[in-house]
């Protein structure tokens, strides 16, 4: 943490220091992407479930980003991203970077952790296998907590700063630190002191920390990250409300990628500790895939497993599983056609009667156009 305070410092201190400054102001610029889809879904009904076999989404964010370099050097630069299709006060990236080649660069505000910009992962060139993609099309009945939803490291959009230091051939480390507000994880926008160890009892603090690898040998490309993470045990209780100890919970992730002659092959782990702060419930994911690319055309192929302690210190788990195949055309202009073939599995590892809700099984098909401006 000391390490993380220094470094930023120094990097304010400097631009606070600069007398002389001719940049221009800065001035922002407007981008984004718009995703449709459509799919049909056969699934489960379990419990008298009755889902759409034919179902149409969308995914639509607006940037506006700008930046300026002072004369010290320094590129200062804001970003805003935000949701244009969904019900999401918060937006998405919302910080301010302050950066340089030889000081590396602090991000301030709502944004990712710095473990997440370092994990490598299973390839996907259509519906992503590790973001949450397929539970758009698969009714998800939620017995594995939303935090261990993949095997990348937290990517909650939430109060941080976060720090990387300068690329150093090809070595590259960060560190970040935030308030991580009750069930919401780090994605509340803070409008006032938090109270971590009073009235609420789910609020505290959360960090995490990582070093990736990235290199090229004679056209064969290598990544490698290995990443930390930690939520703190909010408030003063000593056990949640179904009567169980609370702990922190705590995080590593280890991932690699390979590529060559247009293939490359990734895969991620990640192993949990007192998953939502619950001691001794535990989880562990992880995938791995393959993807090829020629000219305009892509194709991927990746599963991704994951499974958490039914209780402290149990037996049994739930589980969930599934597979893509995916391919993508690039028809120019920033206009992808792309398209899905999936399975999944949710496994109830408490109650796995027949004809559960706590239980799904189905398979698509999806195709859509992705389109960046």
């Amino acid at each position: 943490m000391k390490k993380l305070l220094v470094a930023s410092t120094a990097i304010v201190a400097v631009a606070a220091v600069s007398s002389a400054n001719a940049a221009d102001p800065i001035k922002l610029s407007v981008g984004g992407y718009m995703n449709q889809y459509v799919g049909y879904v056969s699934q489960d009904e379990d419990g008298q479930e009755n889902f759409a076999e034919v179902n149409i989404n969308s995914e639509t964010e607006l940037y506006f980003r700008g930046s300026t370099t002072l004369d010290n050097g320094l590129t200062i630069g804001v970003n805003i991203d935000r949701y244009a299709d969904r019900n999401e006060a918060n937006g998405d990236d919302v910080f301010l970077q302050i950066s340089s080649d030889s000081l590396g660069r602090l991000r301030i505000g709502q944004t990712k952790g710095a473990a997440y910009a370092l994990s490598h992962s299973a390839p996907d060139v259509a519906l992503g296998n590790n973001d949450g993609d397929v539970e758009d099309w698969v009714s998800d009945p939620g017995n594995i907590y939303s935090n261990q939803t993949h095997t990348a490291s937290e990517s909650n959009d939430g109060q941080k700063l976060v720090y990387w230091t300068p690329n150093l051939g090809g070595f590259q480390a960060g560190i970040s630190y935030g308030l991580d507000d009750g069930a919401n994880g780090l994605n509340t926008v803070l409008e006032g002191p938090v109270d971590v160890g009073g009235g609420n009892t789910n609020s505290d603090t959360a960090w995490d920390a990582g070093i990736a690898y990235n290199g090229d040998f004679g056209g064969v490309s290598f990544g490698a990250d290995v990443t930390y993470q930690q939520n703190n045990n909010g408030g003063t209780t000593s056990v949640n409300a179904a009567g169980n100890r609370i702990e922190n919970r705590e995080a590593v992730r280890v991932g690699a990628s390979v590529g060559f002659a247009g293939f490359t092959v990734g895969g991620s782990f990640r192993d949990t500790d007192n998953e939502q702060n619950v001691a001794d419930v535990d989880s562990m994911g992880w995938d791995l895939g393959v993807s090829y690319a020629t000219g305009p055309y892509a194709v991927s192929l990746s599963y991704l497993y994951l499974e958490q302690d039914t209780a402290p210190n149990a037996a049994t788990q739930h589980e969930k599983q599934h597979w893509v195949l995916g391919a993508s055309y690039d028809l120019g202009a920033g206009v992808t056609l792309v398209g899905s073939v999936f399975h999944a599995e949710y496994e109830d590892g408490t109650t796995p009667a027949a004809n559960s809700t706590s239980e799904n099984e189905g398979t698509g098909i999806v195709t859509g156009l992705k389109v960046s401006f």
